[in-house]
């Protein structure tokens, strides 16, 4: 056998061989990789979608809160049960019908008195409910069908004199479920969203229209015990990837479950293994492509290697030979080495175009996982603030109220709390239109965060409400405080339509004491303290006194 024949069978043997392995290990990884890409993709849409959902589901139990806590309807509410008379069940109506005005996704609002009984409503044709044992101290909230539409449904009960005196329910459009299941992008051809409650039997009963069954809307159900769908384990509160696994078609998929504890609920992204494999399949045939044009340029660049060595060496055997007839010949210059050096320059570009290529691949991941960080932090910002003023909105007020407690309990010192309205702000409304009405919250935020101490911390949490927790804060110095405030808005002047008017405040305050141990009697007490103060005339401040 030739040199060249050996040095040939040589190269493939300790380069091509080892390089064709371990191009084929890296297929494999990259399908691995290009899989694991997907599934985190999946499971960021997932949980960016139940945020989304938490923060609509927020603004629904804000806005019942807001209404159940009227004092004005929980008053005539008692005096209903206690009379019947249906003078008040007509101010309730009127009550509700004033509540309802500016809110655009509220269907209706109906009152029932303690036994379900209605009382009114601002529908004609209410729809039908009936009091659950869950929903006789808390705020509850429902998906319920409405003939052809989906809606939210908020129950609250309406407590005056620590007693329940009835119960008020919103029924909302669920635009924001409905834009979820509709919005696809990112999802290929077979992406979906999918969206359950809980069955009375158990069972997971879809919520909205399916992609593939449009009749599904609280009709289909998927069974409690098929722990092998997606549905299933997220309404048990799995928040995993699945692969493989099947869906309510039995076809196989690639899906992120998500559970919102709050409600029961049970949401899924997913999308057909088929297509997520015909998809890695198309990477990993370019892969294939790469792969062999890299094998079988190494193989020529071996052969031509071989015989550039071994063409000096036979050149020498033919002279020797020459020699021996007597041939004297002078003896041939050897050759070749500079094409060595030439495929090493080869190889060093095709490794510069691999880099390359890897570094644009980690440069998109970088950008992607830019744009997930940037999405998160919004969605934390929109969960924690006020659209309208910028002001903490009354959940994180409640987070902060918990943790003031806390820091007083822990060294001793007097907090502060106070509840301030803007007194005759539906006058305000209906003067000179709601647009006037949002500037004068605006302004008045601003002018309270100017205020304010930076210790001190502000929250709207109702429509012209607006709560301040007061550290180290003693009821004296609380006092004086809101005195300066209380002028400083009154002295505010406010112009529409070539008009200029002036607001005014009322403010409840209540102290952490005995009386008030914790968040709730601090609200409840303070509350307490701004109805003494509106019913004493308004423009005034009132500090909570226990009854003796």
């Amino acid at each position: 056998m030739r040199l060249k024949h050996l040095l040939i069978i040589a190269f493939v043997i300790v380069s091509a061989a080892p390089m064709f392995f371990g191009l084929q290990y890296l297929n494999g990884q990259f399908g691995q990789y290009t899989r694991q890409l997907f599934s985190e993709n999946l499971s960021a849409l997932s949980l960016i979608a139940k945020q989304r959902l938490l923060g609509a589901v927020e603004r629904i139990r804000d806005t019942t809160s807001l209404v159940a806590s009227r004092t004005q309807l929980r008053h005539d509410m008692a005096e209903w049960n206690r009379t019947h008379d249906t003078a008040y069940a007509d101010d309730i109506a009127r009550i509700i019908f004033d509540a309802r005005q500016g809110l655009t996704l509220l269907k209706e609002i109906s009152v029932y008195d303690r036994k379900s009984n209605l009382v009114a409503s601002t529908s004609s044709a209410p729809i039908p409910w009936r009091l659950e044992s869950d929903q006789v101290f808390k705020v509850s909230i429902q998906l319920t069908q409405d003939g052809d539409d989906v809606v939210a449904t908020s129950v609250a009960p309406l407590v005056f004199d620590n007693k329940v005196t009835g119960y008020v329910r919103l029924a909302f459009e669920t635009d924001f479920i409905t834009e979820l299941v509709q919005q696809r992008a990112g999802l290929g051809e077979t992406g979906e969203w999918l969206f359950a409650v809980r069955h009375e039997s158990g069972d997971a009963l879809f919520a909205v229209p399916l992609k593939y069954d449009q009749t599904a809307a609280f009709r289909r159900r998927v069974a409690k015990d098929r722990l092998d769908v997606p549905i299933i384990r997220a309404m048990l509160g799995n928040e995993i990837v699945m692969s493989f696994a099947p869906d309510y078609l039995e076809r196989p998929v690639l899906a992120s479950t998500r559970y919102i504890r709050e409600l029961d609920w049970g949401l899924v992204v997913k999308i057909n293994e088929d297509e997520v494999a015909s998809l890695v399949n198309r990477n990993k045939k370019l892969i294939y492509i790469a792969e062999f044009s890299i094998i079988l340029l190494a193989i020529l660049a071996g052969v031509g290697l071989s015989f550039f060595i071994a063409k000096p060496i036979e050149k020498l055997r033919a002279h020797t030979a020459k020699v021996a007839k007597g041939e004297w010949d002078k003896p041939p210059e050897g050759g070749g080495w500079r094409e060595v050096k030439e495929l090493t320059e080869h190889f060093s570009v095709m490794i510069a175009a691999l880099k390359e290529f890897n570094e644009t691949l980690q440069s998109r991941i970088d950008e992607r996982t830019h744009d997930l960080g940037e999405a998160n932090r919004k969605l934390t910002e929109l969960a924690t603030r006020d659209p309208l003023t910028g002001l903490y909105n009354r959940r994180h007020l409640d987070v902060c109220l918990n943790r003031e407690i806390e820091r007083a309990h822990r060294y001793g010192s007097p907090l502060a709390i106070v509840i301030m309205d803007i007194d005759h702000f539906k006058a305000v409304n209906d003067s000179h239109g709601h647009g006037v009405g949002d500037l004068v919250l605006q302004r008045l935020a601003g002018f309270l965060k100017d205020t304010l101490r930076s210790s001190d911390i502000v929250a709207r949490i109702g429509g012209e409400e607006f709560c301040f927790i007061l550290p180290e804060s003693p009821e004296d110095a609380a006092l004086a405080f809101l005195e300066r405030v209380r002028i400083g808005i009154s002295e505010i002047t406010f112009e529409a339509n070539a008009t200029a008017f002036n607001v005014t405040c009322s403010f409840g305050l209540a102290e952490l004491n005995d009386v008030s141990p914790d968040p709730e009697h601090l609200m409840k007490n303070a509350d307490f303290a701004l109805y003494e103060a509106k019913r004493a005339g308004r423009n005034r401040i009132v500090a909570f006194r226990a009854k003796t």
